[in-house]
């Protein structure tokens, strides 16, 4: 499964640099958790974050001014949660999704090599592997109603970042995401996800900005 995944990333980079000025490469540690509704609005109390990993690739192209940029891309995100029921059994889920980004990055300023960025993306994922655990005993949730519904994600964050050559940057970012199913499940349960993301990436120049 994982070199399904390589695979497609690898794709996806030569894809985007058909057309992009830059290209990136994301990743880095995810603080995610979730929160869950049943049908008779119940929740599921006692949920505590759980720290995950998550990657992504993308472009990004001068859109209205020269600090006004489109960013898009492909990204694999895990997200989690752990936690313990009425009867004190460990409970721990972890599913991963693929997912399509698009969205806005907003330079603010620039120092010499340094600049400030904001950003903020939005799109669809879906699921692609997930499991639950109850104390020793590991289930597949891949095909669970209550998880293998679509979702929508919206991320807003901000980024450092530093040139170290006249074709390649390095940047720092940090960005929080909130993601909710496109229609709820059939057996009318709400399942939303948090991250919190602390990253780490690549920027390669492809094209010069025009002036």
């Amino acid at each position: 499964m994982k070199s399904t995944y390589i695979s497609f990333l690898i794709c996806a980079f030569f894809a985007c640099t058909l057309q992009s000025q830059e290209l990136f490469l994301n990743t880095g540690k995810s603080v995610t958790t979730f929160k869950f509704k049943d049908v008779l609005n119940n929740d599921l109390n006692d949920l505590q974050s759980s720290n995950h990993s998550y990657i992504d690739i993308g472009y990004r192209g001068r859109l209205f001014t020269e600090s006004i940029n489109f960013i898009g891309g492909f990204g694999f995100h895990t997200y989690g949660a752990v936690g313990n029921d009425t009867f004190n059994n460990f409970l721990s889920w972890e599913v991963t999704y693929v997912g399509i980004n698009l969205g806005i990055d907003a330079e603010l300023f620039t120092v010499n090599d340094f600049s400030f960025h904001l950003n903020a993306t939005a799109g669809p994922e879906i699921m692609l592997q997930g499991t639950q655990t109850i104390n020793n005993l590991v289930f597949d949730i891949l095909n669970e109603e209550d998880f293998n519904t679509p979702f929508v994600f919206i991320r807003a964050g901000a980024s450092f970042e530093y040139w170290v050559a006249e074709n390649i940057g390095i940047f720092f970012q940090y960005r929080f995401g909130r993601g909710s199913q496109i229609k709820n499940s059939d057996t009318g349960a709400d399942l939303r996800y948090t991250s919190s993301d602390f990253g780490i990436g690549l920027v390669f120049k492809l094209a010069k900005k025009n002036s």
